[in-house]
């Protein structure tokens, strides 16, 4: 491609670039310590126009939970949220920042750490609400994301990277799965359309993602880079992007037209995620990110493509997809790989069973890969972590756009759909104005009501997998739960872990995990619990006599060290069994007992503090199972 003129480097320019980043920090306060580096990218220099609040940023470190502590942080937030956006203002940023961050439900909600936000059902979990035909509800999600929409509006957050539009047609996708609505398209696009008219409902942009489909990889992109061989048209055998992938994006944009007004239409934005189609692109190993065949041909054009002409914000450009390159995969070669989480599959972590014995090559590196994301058609490029990065991102589009590599007739044009954007969700300094003061009364109401909705929510969650007779309150019981380890990087971010008062981390329970064990014994006092890891021998499964057995799985069909586990505590159980999968519904596909069958297998499809006491109170009977699972599972 011919390069464009080259153009004199302004302020003006600068701060036109700098609307297409959004970038995140560390610490609790962005106005204090490590946290200052984002009032250098949003001030005067950078002017970077929008920012990611991450798990990192909503927790308050070395400040255990009090009553009330989760207003306090909320308030402390929203305040610091109305401190950035004036701290842009004074920096002579032309329009408000997008403030965003991951509140996708479930086990992907950053604001709802340590409870600051409501925690509501994640993706499968909402999915499995279900009418009496079997059949999801949409407007009780679009219920569900207006008061999320609502809470994050109240902080001063205007921009959701959710709903998650990733139909999971592979059941051992590493980093979607329970993130996902389910293996039909078109219930997933019931409900992404459900979700976004509830987000934009509060005033919240969201963004659907990962375009143009994350669902059917093996390959989690945090790690390396997924390839899909799909092709984009329609097949005979419905495997083509536009029988499966496509079907969530494409039902939004086509009906956004006669559902949504202008305003609301306007707010919705999509996120593009780091897989290869080499099937369309003809590159292996060229992201969808980075790829304008991706961007510019199948999300944005109008005769084939599916014509959306909002704004585009790629996926995280620090996620290995991207981020690591030929020469960081060399050095690992000589010794040092990086610890895969349980939520990933085994072995190389580059490569893929699917992936036609082709080895990843690495990414373009994180600089070159802004550049790459801008020329290929997005709108926006995402660096959540690195300072360094982030500077040394920006400077490298400057000296693309100063040499005409960027064309800045383009960047213009892309810049006049964030400012359209931009005025849909209010940040028009004129309109924006100061936040009126913190408003607690309205907060802790608003909050309450939330917490009943949820409560509602998760109790209708619940899906029974296998029949079996429920647990009784007399006598005693064991509950086993497996040893915490990495999930994936999606749900990682800053989770809080038990270490010792040396700080080294224990082999034991998560905060949810011990909550679920709390939870029980007030229920029945006489309750055991053990935390089992792939190191154990059988005798850590041993079960007393008169005890009955609640076995907790996490990706039990990935971790086969947990269905070791189980049939070993089948064999010494001698009363009843519950079995809960606490992640994904798959555990239990292949598995057969050498010793008993006749145990009950519920799901939750998320091993989060509300999702587990809803299971606890089916076991009990205190309540039916009353979902149905948004995915086929074969069970046994």
């Amino acid at each position: 491609m011919a390069q464009s003129s080259a153009v004199e480097l302004t302020d003006d320019i600068k701060k036109e670039i700098g609307q297409h980043f959004i970038f995140g920090f560390h610490g609790p306060n962005p106005f204090s310590g490590k946290g200052t580096d984002i009032l250098t990218l949003t001030g005067p220099g950078y002017w970077i126009g929008n920012v990611i609040y991450m798990k990192r940023n909503v927790v308050e470190p070395d400040s255990g939970y009090t009553v009330g502590s989760e207003h306090r942080r909320a308030e402390a937030l929203a305040s610091h949220i109305v401190g950035l956006q004036r701290h842009a203002q004074k920096a002579g940023q032309t329009i408000g920042l997008g403030i965003g961050t991951d509140q996708e439900g479930g086990l992907v909600s950053a604001f709802s750490t340590n409870g600051v936000a409501t925690l509501f059902p994640g993706a499968m979990a909402m999915a499995s609400i279900s009418d009496d035909l079997s059949r999801s509800i949409p407007n009780f999600t679009e219920a569900i994301y207006a008061v999320q929409g609502a809470e994050l509006n109240m902080l001063g957050v205007n921009w959701a990277f959710a709903p998650v539009g990733d139909v999971n047609s592979e059941r051992e996708n590493p980093v979607i799965g329970v993130r996902s609505f389910g293996d039909d398209p078109e219930r997933v696009a019931h409900h992404v359309l459900s979700s976004c008219k509830g987000l934009t409902s509060a005033g919240v942009a969201p963004s659907v993602k990962h375009f143009p489909g994350h669902g059917d990889t093996r390959v989690d992109s945090h790690l390396g880079l997924p390839r899909i061989y799909k092709e984009w048209a329609h097949k005979s055998d419905g495997s083509g992007l536009e029988d499966i992938e496509l079907v969530p994006f494409r039902r939004l944009i086509e009906t956004s037209a006669s559902i949504f007004e202008d305003n609301p239409r306007d707010m919705i934005t999509v996120m593009t995620g780091h897989m290869s189609l080499p099937l369309i692109t003809g590159n292996a190993d060229e992201p969808a990110s980075l790829s304008a065949v991706i961007t510019n041909g199948i999300l944005r054009e109008n005769t084939n493509g599916l014509g959306f002409d909002g704004v585009v914000v790629t996926d995280c450009l620090e996620m290995d997809a991207i981020a690591r390159t030929k020469e960081d995969l060399m050095k690992e070669k000589t010794g040092k790989i990086t610890k895969e989480g349980i939520g990933a599959n085994h072995g190389p972590r580059s490569l893929d069973k699917a992936d036609r014995g082709r080895k990843w090559e690495g990414g373009p590196g994180i600089e070159e890969g802004a550049v790459l994301a801008l020329e290929a058609g997005a709108d926006v490029v995402m660096i959540c972590h690195t300072f360094e990065k982030q500077k040394a991102a920006v400077e490298r589009v400057w000296m693309a756009v100063q040499s005409g590599r960027i064309s800045l007739d383009k960047l213009r044009e892309s810049t006049r759909r964030i400012a359209k954007w931009k005025k849909s969700i209010g940040l028009e300094w004129a309109s924006y104005g100061e936040r009126a003061t913190w408003n607690r009364d309205a907060w802790n109401e608003l909050k309450h009501r939330n917490a009943a909705l949820s409560s509602a929510a998760y109790k209708q969650t619940i899906v029974c997998l296998k029949e079996g007779e429920m647990l009784d309150h007399r006598g005693k019981i064991v509950v086993f739960t497996p040893a915490m380890e990495s999930y994936n990087l999606a749900v990682d971010d800053a989770e809080g872990v038990l270490r010792t008062k040396g700080g080294a981390v224990r082999n034991t329970a998560g905060a949810s995990f011990l909550s679920f064990v709390e939870a029980i014994k007030k229920s029945v006092p006489n309750t055991r619990h053990v935390v089992f890891g792939q190191q154990d021998t059988e005798s850590q499964y041993a079960v007393q006599p008169g005890e009955q057995v609640i076995f907790t799985l996490r990706n039990a069909d990935r971790a086969k060290w947990q269905l070791q586990g189980l049939d070993s505590t089948l064999y010494s159980a001698k009363e009843k069994v519950v079995v809960v999968s606490s992640s994904t519904p798959y555990d239990l596909i292949g598995f057969q007992s050498k010793y008993r069958t006749d145990y009950a297998h519920l799901g939750c499809s998320e091993y989060t503090k509300s999702s587990l006491e809803a299971v606890k109170s089916v076991i009990f009977g205190e309540e039916k199972a009353l979902g149905k699972t948004p995915v086929q599972v074969a069970v046994v």
